[in-house]
């Protein structure tokens, strides 16, 4: 029986995982910062969207503010933080390619069919592009997978 360095020696050498399953051709391109640094875009805009809303001292406005973007999304943003994360770990194994591959279709059918994006893209305090920022992330991250 292998030691785990002599296991991850002939993963990375051979491209050989325990078990046999070959490792993806070519080199992965880490998926995780793409969605990082469209993910602080548009969390500056939506902080701005939030003082906007919470300076009119309204109750509902002050809870629409308190939630933010994970606060409306009906659990696509954690199944896709968790594939990226899961892909990324596995080098872009292929059970996690296809995990991935979920999670960035949930989420771009929440972009493009829940009635929030409208609402946060075309406010009348501070528009925060999604699907421009986010929605091109996904493109980037599609191009990863199938490379």
């Amino acid at each position: 029986m292998a030691t785990a360095q002599q296991a991850a020696w002939v993963e990375r050498v051979l491209g050989i995982r325990a078990g046999g399953a070959a490792r993806p051709a070519g080199p992965w391109t880490q998926v995780l910062p793409i969605w990082r640094d469209a993910k602080e875009t548009v969390d500056r805009d939506i902080t701005r969207l939030q003082a906007s809303l919470k300076a009119v001292g309204d109750d509902d406005l002050d809870q629409i503010a308190e939630y933010g973007l994970y606060g409306v999304t009906t659990g696509e943003a954690v199944r896709l933080i968790a594939a990226l994360h899961d892909a990324d770990a596995k080098g872009g194994a292929p059970d996690a390619r296809a995990k991935l591959s979920r999670a960035l279709e949930d989420y771009r059918g929440f972009l493009d069919g829940a009635p929030i994006v409208d609402l946060l893209e075309r406010n009348d305090w501070h528009p925060v592009p999604l699907r421009k920022v986010l929605g091109g992330a996904l493109d980037d991250m599609k191009k990863a997978l199938a490379a």
